[in-house]
Order: structure tokens, then C-alpha cells, then sequence
């Protein structure tokens, strides 16, 4: 008797806690949106979606998204997390674009996705320009973390101390790796834009390097007052065997070591058997 009436309190506790909020009230909704995304083909950008849970109780949240072009990939979304009631989570979402993607801006859109919610469908836009193309600095994203105000100030406060500057903007996969501007060392890349400022228009070669990667190098045109973008794919380099060529026996040699081991057997033998006599 006791045993059925836990039981039937645990049932109740249960759907109580997974039901709560099914009245259609969209309580899961992105914070920071709508999410606009510059690339370049054949490279990979990253963006932060910031989910918040105004609702009751915990939820279980993951991302999904529609209306994305053939040549470009969505990566990141399917993971689920827990948000709380009042908690937000981020979700840290890459966009890949193949290497024939033609140039232009295009649209999809992702949307919040769990069992005691309404979807809230939001658009990204996305931006795919020309590797090395050049942007009026002024109009470029805001790095992640950084208040839009200020940034557009600060880069306006340095176009107008150095206008006859430009402005390069590199950008890794993976991160974290040397950036060099005509052999020079510039600092380390992240998840967001490296920033390199007051360089002098012409031509310069950007230099992009981390272990385990080949080096990709870049000559780029920058021009006064713009900024030049360079978004670097690094290429993995290739694990090679400890076991090298010159280590292993040539097949066309394994037959006259064999005929000669077989040589060597038949004199062992003819020379003991005359020792015998």
C-alpha cells in the first residue's frame, strides 16, 4: 500500500516538473539576437547565441536551424543543456562555407528547441566576401564581448588619428595561432577577429603558423581608411611512420637472401658430413 502511494507521488512529481510551462508562452528566447556572420569561402566563423529561460524549473535546450544554403554548414547545435530557471546559456555555434561558395549575403535561420517550449525561430545572416576584399572599417562586426559604441569609437578615434592608415583583420582555424605581418610577429589568434591597426597602404604578406599545421601565407592590398580581411584554413600536416623506407627490405632482395641463406644451409651441411668420414 505504501509502496503505491510513493509511487504514484513520484509520477506526479515527474510530469509536474516536465509539463510545467506547456501553455505555449515562448519563456526560452535568444538574448542577443538577430546574428549576422562575415566569411570568406573555404574558412569556418564562429558566433555565440545566447539562450535565456524566463520559464519555471530547469530545461533541457538545444539549437536547430533551416533554410541554409547547399554550401554552407552549421556545426554545433545539437548538443542539448540545461538552462535554469533565470539562467541563460551560451551556445558556441561555427559556420563553414565550402570553397565554391559565391560571394553575396545569405540568410537561415536557428531556433530554441525543447519538450515545455515554443520554438522562436530568429534569422543569421551571413556575409561571404572574397578572400582579401576590403571593408570600410567602420561597418565591421563587433568582437565578442566588446560594447558595440565603443568599439566603433576606438576604430573611429584611430582612422581619424591615422587617416591615410588602413586596417587588417585575420582570422584562424584552428585558433590560437602566430599571426607575422611582413615577418613580423603580430600576437595570437582566437575565437574572434585579430586586429592588426596603422598599417601603411601596398602590399604585405600575412603570415599564419601554429604547430602541428602548415604555414599559410598571404599577400593582401590594403588601402587608406579600410580594413583587409584574411581568414586562414590552416592544412594539418600529415603524421608520418617511425618505420622510414630505408628501414625496410626491398622485395626484389628477398629472393637472393633466400637462395643465399639456402647456400649457406647446403655448405653447413656438405662440410660436416665430409667431416664425418
Amino acid at each position: 500500500m505504501y509502496r503505491t502511494v510513493l509511487l504514484a507521488i513520484i509520477i506526479a512529481a515527474s510530469i509536474s516538473n516536465c509539463c510545467a510551462d506547456t501553455s505555449g508562452r515562448d519563456n526560452i528566447t535568444f538574448t542577443d539576437a538577430p546574428y549576422t556572420v562575415t566569411i570568406v569561402p573555404g574558412s569556418d566563423a564562429s558566433f555565440n547565441a545566447t539562450l535565456k529561460n524566463a520559464g519555471v524549473g530547469y530545461v533541457d535546450v538545444s539549437v536547430i536551424v533551416r533554410s541554409v544554403p547547399d554550401w554552407i554548414l552549421v556545426n554545433g547545435t545539437s548538443k542539448l543543456r540545461v538552462i535554469r530557471r533565470e539562467g541563460s546559456v551560451i551556445y558556441p555555434i561555427t559556420i563553414h562555407a565550402s570553397r565554391d561558395a559565391p560571394p553575396g549575403t545569405y540568410h537561415l535561420e536557428i531556433a530554441d528547441q525543447s519538450m515545455v517550449d515554443q520554438r522562436t525561430w530568429v534569422p543569421v545572416d551571413v556575409y561571404m566576401r572574397r578572400e582579401g576584399e576590403t571593408l570600410p572599417a567602420r561597418i565591421e562586426e563587433v568582437e565578442e564581448g566588446v560594447e558595440e559604441a565603443e568599439t566603433e569609437e576606438t576604430i573611429a578615434e584611430i582612422a581619424k588619428s591615422s587617416p591615410k592608415l588602413g586596417f587588417i583583420r585575420v582570422q584562424s582555424y584552428p585558433s590560437a595561432a602566430d599571426v607575422y605581418l611582413d615577418n613580423a610577429y603580430q600576437g595570437t589568434t582566437d575565437v574572434n577577429w585579430f586586429w592588426i591597426f596603422n598599417v601603411t597602404p601596398g602590399n604585405h604578406t600575412v603570415l599564419v603558423e601554429t604547430y602541428g599545421y602548415e604555414r599559410y601565407t598571404k599577400t593582401v592590398s590594403v588601402t587608406e581608411g579600410c580594413m583587409t580581411v584574411v581568414s586562414a584554413s590552416l592544412s594539418e600536416i600529415p603524421v608520418t611512420s617511425s618505420k622510414t623506407a630505408s628501414q625496410k627490405v626491398p622485395a626484389e632482395l628477398i629472393p637472393l637472401a633466400v637462395s643465399l641463406l639456402a647456400a649457406a644451409v647446403i655448405f653447413i651441411v656438405i662440410r660436416r658430413h665430409n667431416q664425418n668420414k
